[in-house]
């Protein structure tokens, strides 16, 4: 299951204000909770396919000239800038990249982009499961003009697009984009690829050397058990109300029996992690924060106050009150 940074989806949400888009209607569309701009939830990671949803969205809503335009805006303002911040190798272009693919593995699970020699050629490569959703196309798209706005920067113009693989088998919405319009495309590819000459993969970069800031790592959860990124990709849900299996399996792009087929391979039942994982956000607000009983019960989706005490009473033994009193630090 694959898992990429709430930052990201954020901003890229941000970009369908420029349609005048309704977000709470994108927001549900797209299934992501109506929090994600609240800087108060302490949540950092969405399921992918949230971000899926998000591109098929925009890229349904404009045309490839529009679509190649946004992103293109998106990469060069900020995408990039925030990339090369983080650069410390920058020895030479490949330096460069081999770090900027490390760094970009940190905000992202569901794909690998790494640099590569092949017959005879050095590439850089993006290894993604294909799919025939329209999703996979749009997001292939950015991928392409992420990697041709970045090597444009890293070489100071000096990198021209000449030959491009694709794992999409139609070329035309790439073309949209004028830099790729009447370049060597390859559809149909087993992975997404763009060639650099040797010259300038293994010439001396000019840019200057930046500090790193502290990075953004994926939590040890993404390199574990299902168990353990299901737990970090349903987090950002659990104040939704209740959240059934169905619902559940339908945000993170899997159907039902696979989902409880996942679980029970590591011997979890959905509804009591589901129960289990409430519980310590409730416990957490009760003991750390200052919201009163009602608050909580309606931040964590309980109808009403009774509702959330009998729930508390039942799980705890004792009123959501004695707790805090006891507990209360």
């Amino acid at each position: 299951m694959a898992l990429v940074h709430r930052k990201d989806v954020a901003f890229f949400s941000e970009l369908f204000k420029t349609l005048d888009h309704d977000m709470y209607a994108l927001f549900r569309e797209s299934r992501i909770p109506n929090d994600l701009h609240d800087t108060e939830k302490k949540y950092d990671y969405l399921p992918e396919k949230a971000l899926k949803n998000l591109i098929q969205i925009l890229g349904s809503q404009t045309t490839p000239d529009q679509f190649g335009l946004l992103v293109w805006s998106v990469c060069h303002d900020v995408y990039i800038p925030r990339l090369i911040q983080n650069l410390t190798q920058t020895t030479n272009l490949k330096s460069a990249l081999d770090e900027c693919c490390e760094l970009l593995q940190q905000t992202s699970t569901g794909s690998q982009v790494k640099t590569e020699l092949r017959r005879g050629k050095w590439w850089i490569v993006r290894e993604k499961p294909f799919s025939d959703d329209l999703w996979f196309q749009y997001a292939e798209m950015f991928s392409v003009i992420f990697i041709h706005e970045l090597l444009t920067v890293l070489t100071a113009g000096k990198w021209q697009a000449t030959e491009v693989a694709l794992q999409s088998y139609n070329a035309e919405l790439f073309q949209a984009f004028s830099p790729l319009k009447n370049k060597q495309l390859y559809t149909a590819r087993a992975v997404m690829a763009v060639a650099i000459p040797d010259a300038l993969m293994l010439g001396p970069l000019s840019l200057p050397r930046h500090i790193s800031p502290t990075r953004r790592h994926l939590p040890d959860a993404t390199e574990d058990t299902f168990l353990s990124v299901f737990k970090v990709a349903i987090k950002p849900y659990l104040s939704m109300g209740k959240l059934s299996i169905k619902w559940a399996a339908d945000i993170l792009g899997l159907n039902v029996r696979t989902l409880q087929r996942r679980l029970e391979k590591e011997g979890a039942v959905y509804s009591d992690i589901i129960e289990e994982m409430v519980f310590e956000q409730i416990i957490e607000l009760i003991c750390h924060s200052d919201l009163s009983l009602t608050e909580i019960a309606g931040k964590m989706g309980y109808s009403d106050s009774a509702h959330f005490t009998r729930a508390f009473k039942r799980q705890m033994k004792m009123t959501p009150s004695q707790y805090r009193k006891v507990n209360k630090r």
